[in-house]
């Protein structure tokens, strides 16, 4: 009899606690601004903004990819990323995807 007494007294404390819960309303959720991603355009970027633009590229990668751009007068397009001296083609074949979200080519004039 004591037993069930308890269990009792227990199962509606039980009810009781559940109803007294917190629910957090949804306008105290703050919602994050959409992400805008500018690309980097390869005829105009300087050092700073190369490296880390897309892992693999160091300071020493970007350098070179300046150092190409300035001796081939800008690049006409992104497959030539592939003949940038520390790059090369097993470069750009793993990264091709990422590689043409990151950068654009504008037309030096």
């Amino acid at each position: 009899m004591k037993a069930k007494f308890i269990a009792t007294v227990l199962s509606l404390s039980v009810v009781t606690f559940s109803a007294h819960a917190v629910v957090p309303k949804e306008t105290s959720v703050k919602k994050k601004p959409p992400v805008v991603i500018h690309k980097i355009d390869l005829n105009s970027a300087d050092v700073s903004m190369l490296t880390g633009s897309v892992k693999g590229i160091g300071k020493k990668r970007a350098e070179a990819i300046i150092a190409y751009r300035k001796s081939h007068h800008g690049f006409k397009s992104l497959e030539e990323l592939a003949d940038v001296k520390g790059l090369g083609q097993h470069f750009m074949t793993a990264n091709r995807d990422k590689l043409n979200q990151v950068f654009v080519i504008n037309k030096i004039e």
